[in-house]
Formats: structure tokens, sequence, C-alpha cells
């Protein structure tokens, strides 16, 4: 899946109306009558989250560490905690 980018400046008067109002939340489109997309504003961290969570390779290495942990590769959060501490963390 690809992210597709739009100009608001491309999108419907109504659209854009509907997300520039102040007092604004989530604007709910339908299709047919029934809920199909949510456009909502973004701050830094909702948009990395949003692109980490469709990134083939990110998922890949999720996967990756999840196969891992039922082998019995893993270490424990006091191991990982030890093996990466710094000086400066007390």
């Amino acid at each position: 899946m690809t992210t597709q980018l739009l100009e608001l400046e491309d999108l419907d008067a109504r659209l854009r109306a509907a997300i520039h109002r102040p007092d604004r939340g989530p604007v709910l489109l339908t299709e047919n009558g029934r809920p199909a997309y949510i456009v909502r504003e973004l701050d830094d961290e909702d948009l990395s989250d949003e692109l980490l969570e469709h990134d083939p390779k990110f998922l890949e290495s999720i996967r990756q560490a999840r196969q891992h942990i039922s082998e019995g590769k893993g270490i424990s959060l006091a191991e990982a905690r030890a093996q990466y501490a710094t000086e400066d963390e007390s």
C-alpha cells in the first residue's frame, strides 16, 4: 500500500470547509450512506505512527521479533536495560 498525497486546495469546497472549521473534530466521509473514511488533523507523532503502521519493513521487523520471542531467543526487559544502559542513567 502506498500513501497518496492530496493538497487541500485540490479537494471539494465542502470538504475544505469542513476541515477548516475552528470547532471541528474528525470529519466522517460516507459512501452510499455508510461510514467509509475519517479525516482528522495529525500532529507529528500521529503522522509517524500512521506511516510506521503501514510500512512493510517495520511490519516485517515486528514479525521477526515476535518469531524470535516465540522461539525463546528474546531477552527480558531487565537484560535489555542492562545491555543498553548509558552511564548517565540512574
